[in-house]
């Protein structure tokens, strides 16, 4: 803030009887003068500034709100559309309808006329020029509607149970997934992959290592290891892996325990008839009757 005190000093000369004194005091009181006009000045140009910053903002101030407001005019005026839920597949071609069934299960009216239903077995019901068929999603989450024209369906929808699987002693919070008709997959800790096929009515283990073990009453066979059959009374077989360290037995009837080298016990039984161990097709053919081989 600038000071009237050159006044002060005017007074202050006036009352000065030397006048070499009153001299230096005259230059000082028009130098000070001087300084104040300049000050004087350096606040109007000040002043000035805050002024044209204040308008500025508040031009800006008002040019954002007018475009926030016509933001939200445009908004309120557009109708955004929601994407469409296919599920359970993953995208079905632009143009499909899709429709809620009351039984829980979806439809889909494809842009050429396909009709393509959802059942309660986790089953595609293809519809198209007048003939139905039901179609069994495989290999993996792939369903093929018509020759060459494939969908995927979402993982989830073809979750299943243990039970459902014929799995026992799956950790808790791993399901398996169906594969296929009677055909189910399972990762298990540390990457290991089992598969268990009902109709076959074995499983096969996929090691994160490279060996493959498929195992089952009528058929044990190492792919990338060898694998140790031993018969036990009553039917039952007995096997080792030779490299992935999996062991366990299987009962006459096809009963699966698995003792996996993580120290995971499982039991896999199969759904349906058992097969005829006395068969030629699934007997002994040597002295353990199992063709267990090493492929590499």
């Amino acid at each position: 803030m600038i000071s009237e005190e050159p006044a002060d000093l005017q007074a202050t000369i006036e009352q000065t009887d030397s006048g070499e004194q009153q001299y230096v005091l005259r230059v000082l009181c028009d130098h000070l003068s001087g300084i104040r006009e300049e000050l004087s000045g350096i606040r109007t140009l000040l002043e000035a500034s805050h002024a044209a910053s204040e308008a500025m903002r508040g031009q800006a101030q008002a040019y954002l709100e007018a475009q926030q407001a016509r933001t939200q005019e445009y908004l309120e005026q557009v109708q955004i559309e929601p994407e469409p839920d296919f599920y359970p597949f993953v995208e079905l071609p632009v143009g499909t309808e899709p429709r809620d069934l009351p039984d829980g299960n979806r439809l889909f009216t494809l842009p050429d006329g396909m009709i393509l239903r959802t059942t309660d077995d986790q089953r595609i019901c293809v519809i198209d020029g007048g003939e139905q068929q039901v179609i069994t999603p495989g290999p993996g989450t792939a369903t093929e509607v018509a020759p060459g024209r494939l969908y995927t369906l979402v993982e989830s929808y073809l979750r299943s149970t243990q039970e459902a699987a014929g799995i026992s002693g799956l950790p808790a919070g791993i399901e398996p997934t169906a594969m296929g008709a009677e055909r189910f997959a399972v990762v298990l800790p540390e990457g290991i992959r089992l598969d268990v096929d009902h109709r076959e009515r074995f499983i096969t283990l996929i090691n994160p290592a490279g060996p493959i073990d498929i195992i089952g009453i009528g058929r044990i066979e190492g792919i990338g290891e060898t694998i140790a059959v031993r018969l036990l009374s009553g039917g039952a077989k007995g096997f080792q892996c030779g490299q992935s360290g999996h062991g366990g037995l299987i009962e006459a009837n096809g009963t699966i325990h698995l003792g996996l080298e993580i120290g995971l016990d499982l039991v896999v039984r199969f759904l349906g008839e058992t097969i005829d161990d006395g068969a030629p097709e699934n007997g002994c053919s040597g002295q353990c009757g199992i063709d267990c081989e090493e492929r590499t």
